[in-house]
């Protein structure tokens, strides 16, 4: 099934080591997150309680410019804070300014984002910074304190530049060079750079260290202000290569949950692959030691080859460019956010048993949020995607819908014999992602139980396909080898109208515990419906819909 082709190749370097596709994300709230993705060369926004609907976007350069790749912005990273009318982005080469008419946080709760497509963007290099650094290739993350006290740029043979995101004036005394390659042992080749939640911190990842930087000293001044940076050095490279008995590891960025830092990286090289997925480890901090120790490997494979697997932790499998982390904020979970670039997907990463109970981390579980259907198609091409994105569109050719809730209704299946059963009642085919989003949020589905507290659980016909990408564009049809993967993996659609929709990527031959909800002329379906519990069903449809509508809280799905 076609969902990308490739573009004519680029000559740039720094996009062959990257990929294409969501290089930075800046979760919003603990739903919306913002998306820079190269591949489109857009900012997107992600509902991540809608399996991935993408709700608002903005393409970066001029649309004139469209078939001129050399011409876009190619963004690395994004960051914005609650009280920001700008969204800030930054490319390999300079720093933009995304003027806003009110905050992203502002958008959010009211659930419209129709205003960001119409966001100007402009370059934002202040006056204090020298022009040395800037479009020389090298710049690298920003990270924004959340309310705004503090915002910083690294530069990968810089160091690190401030400013004030709350007002990014030219002249702004707050926009400085607060540290130089070599200050308080930071070297060259900065990846990461992160906030801790408690803007105590900054956390800066190079390709075998993490130094985390104060940001607040015992006066209660920043020391970044003054020219006077401390860090502690953390050295990932002598933690974290035990594993693979001693062979040198990269690492890309590095996010901290309470005594808990987060690791994203891998080998440098693999006799397996010449494209190794990447793996998320975790580090422990001992107050008694003072010190960061006890590298675990809590999720992907980090020798085996990229894919796009979800399950356990140790059965995931991530591809190897992604590079960006963020921690999803919310007060009853904890989940990490992983741009999975070379996948075209957001991967969620739920460590709140293993950070709860200080063990167990055998019980991590990785999900996918699939917001990438034929983007590239919609936004250049003339080419019809294969799936409808729009959900009204998806609604209005929607007919007649039959559903038979209950126990009965749940069967050990693969995908084969959930599209066999779809066909032997005549309803035709497995639905797709776009039509169960609509399904699920007019309140037409199945369930158990018949009511809203349980879990509905549907194979669907979208592909978990990925591949390495050197320049913006789209995947060619072609079977799984070592730069594409996926041919035989499907999503499985997992739904709760109080929490939302979320997808798991499993083997086609893989028999999973699901309901038969099919597609087809006259709507969607599900087997062996009988009359009595259609009509059950459609009095609790407007039930159903109510509650999706005002779904809110943590989304915690239901894992195979």
């Amino acid at each position: 099934m076609m969902r990308w082709l490739l573009l004519a190749l680029l000559p740039q370097l720094s996009t062959a080591v990257t990929g294409q596709g969501p290089r930075g994300v800046h979760p919003i709230n603990e739903r919306y997150i913002a998306v820079a993705d190269s591949s489109i060369d857009s900012i997107i926004i992600v509902d991540g309680h809608s399996g991935g609907a993408v709700v608002g976007h903005l393409v970066l350069h001029d649309r004139s410019e469209d078939d001129n790749t050399n011409s876009w912005l190619n963004p690395i990273s994004l960051a914005s804070c609650d009280e920001c009318n700008h969204i800030f982005l930054t490319s390999n080469q300079d720093l933009y300014a995304i003027a806003l008419d009110r905050p992203l946080a502002d958008m959010a709760e009211s659930h419209d984002f129709s205003s960001l497509s119409n966001a100007a963007v402009e370059e934002y290099w202040p006056d204090n910074w020298s022009e040395k650094y800037k479009g020389d290739g090298y710049l690298r993350m920003i990270s924004i304190a959340h309310d705004g006290s503090s915002a910083y740029v690294a530069h990968a043979k810089g160091g690190i530049f401030s400013f004030d995101p709350l007002d990014p004036a030219q002249s702004s005394l707050a926009a400085k060079h607060v540290v130089h390659i070599g200050d308080a042992d930071i070297g060259d080749d900065i990846n990461g750079l992160h906030h801790t939640r408690s803007l105590k911190n900054l956390v800066v990842t190079r390709s075998k260290y993490v130094h985390i930087l104060k940001l607040v000293a015992e006066d209660g001044t920043n020391p970044l202000d003054y020219g006077e940076p401390i860090a502690y050095k953390l050295t990932l490279n002598y933690h974290c290569s035990k594993l693979y008995d001693g062979d040198e590891m990269t690492f890309m960025d590095t996010a901290i949950i309470n005594e808990y830092a987060f690791v994203l990286g891998h080998p440098k090289h693999s006799d397996k692959s010449e494209h190794n997925g990447v793996a998320l480890y975790r580090l422990t901090w001992y107050d008694e030691d003072e010190a960061w120790k006890d590298c675990t490997q809590i999720a992907g494979s980090g020798l085996e080859g990229a894919g796009w697997v979800d399950g356990s932790g140790e059965e995931a499998k991530f591809s190897s460019t992604p590079h960006d982390i963020a921690v999803l904020p919310s007060l009853d979970s904890h989940t990490i956010i992983v741009g999975d670039v070379d996948n075209h997907a957001l991967r969620y990463v739920d460590v709140t048993i293993p950070v709860e109970t200080h063990d167990q981390t055998d019980k991590v579980r990785v999900s996918s949020v699939a917001y990438d259907e034929d983007l590239y198609q919609v936004l250049y091409t003339n080419e019809e995607p294969w799936t409808t994105l729009s959900l009204e569109s998806v609604m209005e050719q929607d007919g007649k819908s039959y559903y038979h809730s209950g126990p009965e209704g749940l069967y050990s299946m693969n995908f084969d014999a959930a599209q066999d059963e779809c066909g032997r009642v005549g309803i035709g085919r497995i639905c797709t992602l776009p039509e169960l989003r609509a399904r699920f949020a007019r309140g037409q589905y199945p369930t158990i139980d018949g009511d809203d507290t349980t879990w509905t659980t549907v194979w669907s016909a979208e592909p978990c396909m990925g591949c390495h990408l050197e320049d913006p564009g789209r995947c060619p049809v072609q079977e799984d080898g070592d730069s594409s993967w996926g041919e035989n993996f499907k999503m499985i659609a997992i739904f709760n109208p109080q929490v939302g929709l979320q997808n798991q990527c499993v083997h086609v031959d893989r028999p999973v515990d699901t309901m038969s909800m099919c597609c087809g002329l006259g709507g969607p379906a599900v087997l062996n419906p009988t009359s009595e519990s259609n009509e059950q069903d459609k009095g609790n449809v407007d039930s159903k819909q109510a509650g999706v509508i005002s779904a809110g809280g943590v989304f915690s799905p239901f894992f195979i």
